[in-house]
């Protein structure tokens, strides 16, 4: 390395070891770099310093408010407590309270009124006793509302659940195990048969809708209804249909014909009911005429 000095030039002459220059070297890399970094995070720091002084307010104003909120729940809380003391005191005093230990419930509003301080004119006692007689029909009308739904919902399970006969007529094959006339073998039969005429009337036994009502080589001319709780019922062997896919029945709403279709030895129409994916006893679903309405 060498250095000049004025203009005429003498110039000094430094010589370094290659070690010291690689050193020196190396040195100025890593304060560049370390002044870089520094440089860099004060700019990062500069940016983010405004969002997190906006942060640092918002939290300390949320804070406030919760802290005036707790303060005025304690505030009425102990407003109540007061208003509840001087109401046992009251009805201490007026002998409505057993015992300090043993307290009713605390009447509010106008009743506490009425009872710590009971009207002696004709008009107040009228006013009293139609204030208690307005206060009686609107819970009784809350409490027949609430009866009268209840009611709507039984009556509409009631309706949507099988309960007649589908067709007068005599009750031949019955549901269980029997020998079948036409296979020749002993098979389960899976619902209730009544014969009559044919043509003669065969009527839904409960609310529903209508899902198939078609041909089937084994039942001849089928409905099936959906009575909704996992609920359906079967009408086989019609000669004719009165109703489509999709309607809604009602109970004693004629939906066939009886008839001889399928593989039948007579006019009758099959009749099943089926829980769920089990067919089950139609007889337990057919009450006396005098229970249905």
């Amino acid at each position: 390395m060498t250095i000049q000095y004025g203009e005429m030039g003498w110039s000094v002459h430094f010589r370094l070891p290659r070690r010291a220059s690689h050193l020196a070297i190396t040195f100025t890399v890593v304060v560049i770099l370390a002044f870089g970094l520094l440089a860099w995070q004060l700019w990062t720091a500069a940016r983010i310093y405004p969002e997190l002084l906006f942060q640092t307010r918002s939290n300390t104003v949320l804070h406030r408010d919760l802290d005036d909120i707790s303060l005025r729940k304690q505030e009425l809380a102990s407003k109540v407590g007061d208003v509840d003391r001087l109401a046992a005191r009251l009805l201490g005093r007026f002998g409505l309270v057993e015992t300090p230990h043993r307290q009713a419930s605390l009447p509010s509003g106008g009743r506490l009124l009425e009872l710590l301080f009971p009207e002696t004119s004709q008009e107040g006692r009228l006013a009293s006793e139609a204030w208690s007689l307005g206060e009686q029909a609107e819970r009784r009308t809350t409490e027949m509302r609430a009866a009268e739904r209840i009611g709507a919902d039984r009556i509409r399970q009631w309706e949507e659940t099988p309960s007649v006969a589908p067709a007068w007529g005599e009750f031949s094959s019955g549901f269980g195990w029997r020998f079948h006339p036409i296979l020749g073998k002993y098979a389960m039969h899976e619902g209730q048969d009544i014969a009559n005429h044919i043509g003669t009337p065969v009527s839904a036994t409960a609310s529903g809708r209508v899902e198939t009502a078609e041909y089937n080589s084994s039942f001849g001319n089928e409905v099936m209804i959906n009575h909704g709780h996992g609920i359906r019922t079967l009408y086989a062997h019609l000669s004719a249909f009165r109703c489509d896919v999709g309607d809604q029945v009602h109970r004693g709403q004629v939906i066939g014909l009886l008839g001889n279709t399928g593989r039948s030895t007579g006019p009758h129409v099959h009749y099943e009911v089926h829980k769920g994916a089990t067919p089950v006893n139609p007889m337990n679903w057919i009450l006396p005429v005098t229970l249905v309405p």
